[in-house]
């Protein structure tokens, strides 16, 4: 039980970072020398703190291997998405 709530503390920390990321367009210390673009971060964030929901919620509720699969594989993907995302506001913008 303990853990769990560390995880879901964790998992909405790192969603109000992406908020906060989106709307205001700071960043944490840690990655402020690096982010060029703060709102495509922040949207970065929140689609892998999504991911982590997601693996979270549907692991805990998945009636059988296969939904638990399938809700594994959702949550890679945004995982994988998110990070992506947030690479990609390290980088000037195309144009």
């Amino acid at each position: 039980m303990v853990w769990t709530v560390l995880a879901a503390v964790a998992w909405l920390l790192v969603a109000v970072i992406g908020v906060v990321a989106v709307t205001t367009g700071w960043t944490p210390p840690t990655a402020r020398g690096r982010v060029v673009r703060p709102d495509l971060w922040g949207y970065g964030v929140l689609i892998s703190a999504l991911g982590m929901g997601t693996g979270m919620s549907l692991h805990w509720w998945a009636d059988s291997l296969a939904m638990d699969n399938a809700g594994a594989a959702t949550a890679l993907a945004l995982f994988v998405l998110g990070g992506v995302l947030q690479w990609r506001a390290q980088r000037p913008a195309l144009r």
